[in-house]
């Protein structure tokens, strides 16, 4: 594999570190440690040579803190490669994680800054509406235990294809969970107070979403067990995101894994609701996943050039 580690020296990022260090990554895998810094509009201000100064010193620091980070992650067939980039931030992740060819994006869910407090950091959730690939949102630093989201869609069945095809993730325990919303749509009621249509057409409607979302369960968990993986399912009501949240606290999952975009909502959002309801509400870690179509292109050239 081809992981990107994005790391800034928060709590968030060692976090993300010690998440990446306890996995056990398969042989050869390459591991790009990468730290992105940005100047201040003070530093950019400076004279010429004040400049030039600052910035070495800031390298120096930096150079020290990821070798500091390569050692605590060295391993048996690691390839470990820090890299060293000045620029914007989430735009730096982005591209680089893009012409590195990476095949999953690790990184932490705040970082430093005014905002660090948020539930999540506005690079990390650029990141994940932007990158090319799977991103990892690291919030425990270990995995032993994950929740697969269910639905049925093109992107739900590429989440279960990244689990099986992922050797970090086949020998989890995982659990798959699919959530039926069992609410009455705006348009089945009357003037917007009482309901326009029957309590035994209701009824029906709701073994019907029962009987669809047990067959996506069964789906799932076969094409799981096709590439040798035995996951339990289940089946919740209510909202989506919620119910998946729930799932994963009542499991124990340090991971809940989803698809990009479910089978609702607008295709040109750059994360469906569901996945960003998980994303900024679940206390664990969360991955998104998202084929190479699903990402959106970038606007303009690159705006970064690596240090050497």
């Amino acid at each position: 594999m081809k992981v990107l580690l994005a790391t800034d020296g928060s709590t968030a990022s060692k976090t993300a570190e010690a998440l990446v260090g306890s996995i056990a990554w398969p042989a050869g895998t390459r591991i790009d440690v990468l730290r992105v810094d940005q100047f201040d509009e003070d530093e950019i201000d400076l004279s010429e040579p004040r400049f030039a100064a600052a910035k070495a010193v800031r390298r120096t620091q930096i150079d020290e803190q990821l070798a500091a980070v390569t050692q605590q992650l060295s391993g048996v067939d690691r390839d470990l490669r820090p890299r060293v980039v000045f620029g914007r931030p989430a735009s730096v992740i982005v591209d680089e994680a893009r012409e590195l060819g990476s095949d999953l994006v690790v990184i932490g869910s705040r970082g430093h800054g005014a905002m660090a407090s948020a539930v999540l950091g506005s690079v990390a959730a650029e990141v994940v509406d932007h990158a090319a690939c799977p991103v990892l949102i690291a919030r425990s630093p270990v995995v032993r235990s994950l929740v697969l989201a269910a639905d049925g869609s093109e992107t739900s069945r590429q989440a279960a294809d990244f689990v099986a095809a992922a050797p970090f993730l086949r020998a989890i325990p995982t659990r798959v969970v699919s959530v039926a919303a069992l609410t009455l749509p705006w348009y089945a009621f009357d003037a917007g107070t009482a309901p326009a249509i029957s309590g035994e057409f209701y009824q029906e409607v709701l073994d019907a979403e029962r009987v669809e979302h047990e067959r996506i369960l069964t789906a799932a968990t076969e094409r799981l067990a096709e590439r040798g993986i035995v996951a339990t399912a289940e089946l919740r009501e209510g909202d989506a995101a919620f119910g998946l949240i729930d799932a994963a606290a009542a499991f124990g999952a340090d991971l809940i894994v989803v698809g990009a975009r479910g089978k609702t909502g607008l295709t040109r959002l750059l994360l469906g609701s569901v996945a960003r309801g998980v994303l900024y509400h679940a206390k664990c870690s969360v991955l998104i996943v998202r084929s190479p179509i699903d990402a959106q292109p970038r606007a303009g050239p690159l705006e970064h050039a690596a240090v050497v």
